[in-house]
């Protein structure tokens, strides 16, 4: 399984954990990440948002 975790806000979580392939983070702080399964998850589109507001998340560090 190929799986890349992603910073998140918050109140989107649990939401997110309900579509196929997000699950809460693996091995990270399940109030903050998501973990994706790539290979299961068929919103390429959705997942593209989800890595840029993971990268601007993480940038303001």
């Amino acid at each position: 399984m190929d799986v890349v975790n992603l910073k998140c806000e918050p109140d989107l979580i649990p939401n997110l954990i309900h579509e196929k392939g997000i699950y809460p983070a693996y091995h990270m702080n399940k109030r903050h990440w998501i973990s994706v399964d790539i290979e299961r998850y068929e919103n390429l589109e959705k997942l593209k948002m989800m890595v840029d507001m993971s990268y601007r998340l993480v940038e303001k560090r």
